[in-house]
């Protein structure tokens, strides 16, 4: 995504048929800042970094979208501008610091400035969400939604995360463990729960949006180096769209 839009919609292929109940997004897909936030003081190589964005997730939200027909949602802003995944005036929601990383174009600003990021970027993305949640809803009676996130290999402590995926659940463990299991039959991925994230914790998309309406759902955390080029990413997709697809119909 190179435009200043805050959302990008990806259409559904098909509004009949079981791939038509499928609606995946994405929070962090990109770490685009436009022009007028001077990249918020940062270098280039900073902005490529995992505290810019989901490295690989965008690409793999597309290939689900185009090998189940299904519709999804792209966030178009760096979450260094504001985090989608946080509330409004929440701690990290707009980082002064990440990863050890300060954020000259974080420091001191004013509410007016907070309340610009609000309505010209946050507020357009947790709309159009609302209304593809509709959408899905108006396609299918009872649609899978799916959120996808990436982590980085190495924590900042310096520390090795060995996990390939990470299956994050609130309201359904259930549900979580028999996914993991039919990943793990596919290809013997390192899969668990609530891993390296808690949903129990850090899941302000999907409790908003998602949960509210009791709408079946998962998140998935992909390690980045498994999908930080297409064709990794391919593979990936393959192996989870496989497993994914008997949850398709309940």
């Amino acid at each position: 995504m190179s435009n200043d839009a805050p959302f990008t919609t990806l259409p559904a292929r098909s509004r009949s048929g079981p791939c038509s109940g499928v609606f995946v997004f994405c929070d962090h897909a990109t770490n685009h800042i436009p022009a007028r936030f001077n990249n918020l003081g940062l270098s280039d190589t900073d902005l490529s970094r995992h505290i810019a964005w989901d490295i690989g997730a965008e690409t793999l939200t597309r290939l689900f979208c185009t090998t189940f027909g299904a519709a999804g949602l792209l966030a178009g802003f760096s979450r260094l501008l504001i985090d989608p995944n946080r509330a409004v005036g929440q701690a990290g929601s707009i980082p002064l610091i990440s990863d050890n990383t300060p954020i000259p174009g974080n420091q001191n600003l004013s509410g007016a400035d907070k309340e610009r990021r609000v309505e010209q970027l946050y507020g357009p993305y947790h709309q159009a969400l609302e209304d593809a949640l509709d959408a899905a809803q108006d396609r299918h009676i009872d649609p899978l939604i799916i959120s996808i996130h990436s982590f980085t290999p190495e924590m900042d402590t310096g520390q090795k995360r060995d996990l390939d995926i990470g299956l994050l659940w609130k309201a359904d463990v259930d549900k979580a463990r028999r996914i993991k299991t039919a990943i793990e039959r596919v290809h013997p991925y390192h899969v668990e729960l609530n891993q390296p994230y808690s949903a129990l914790t850090l899941n302000y998309t999907m409790d908003r949006h998602v949960i509210a309406r009791g709408l079946r759902h998962t998140t998935l955390e992909v390690r980045q180096d498994l999908i930080d080029t297409k064709a990794k990413a391919l593979v990936v997709a393959k192996h989870l769209t496989e497993a994914l697809n008997g949850f398709i119909q309940g």
